[in-house]
């Protein structure tokens, strides 16, 4: 059963100064902005790696038996095949777990724009609709939190990322001068 939502603040949207509907305005729309690219992304990246990686996979598997696969090894002890498959599925393996990281730090970010929003209207005593009533510094210690957290999450995207591409081109490589 959902809460009835109530109205905490003393301001009401038509009392709002200038200054105060224009900052408004700019957080809900960041905010939306925040929330269709978290939806974007998470289209855009999961049909990149699963067609790069089905490609990919597909023209090893269908090529294995050809001689441009057949009887080769790395290291006089690993096939080339075999190899290539777990170089590239450890590739898209860290490249869905970059998703994952990139699409909570999305997540994150659209709620500290939140939070800094609500920050902003229990500063200007501005009327709210919400379940509960919001506290200014529990706001800002969460606020902050969230902040230190996409900062992790983000640097954490990048280091997957680097890793997953540097796997594809390593499996490229390694095929291409195995060939």
């Amino acid at each position: 059963m959902q809460t009835k939502r109530t109205y905490f603040g003393t301001k009401s949207r038509a009392d709002l100064s200038d200054n105060e509907k224009i900052a408004l305005k700019q957080y809900k729309e960041r905010f939306s902005k925040w929330h269709n690219k978290q939806i974007d992304f998470l289209t855009f990246s999961i049909n990149l790696i699963f067609t790069i990686s089905i490609a990919v996979s597909g023209f090893i598997i269908s090529n294995s038996e050809r001689n441009i696969f057949k009887g080769k090894s790395l290291c006089e002890t690993f096939s080339l095949t075999r190899t290539s498959l777990c170089l590239l599925a450890f590739s898209t393996t860290l490249g869905i777990i970059a998703i994952i990281t990139r699409l909570n730090d999305f997540r994150l970010t659209k709620n500290t724009i939140m939070a800094r929003r609500r920050i902003y209207e229990l500063k200007n005593d501005i009327k709210y609709e919400d379940t509960n009533s919001s506290d200014l510094e529990k706001l800002k210690a969460k606020k902050n939190s969230l902040i230190c957290c996409t900062k992790f999450l983000g640097t954490l995207t990048w280091i997957l990322f680097y890793f997953q591409i540097g796997l594809l081109i390593l499996t490229i490589w390694i095929i291409v001068l195995n060939v």
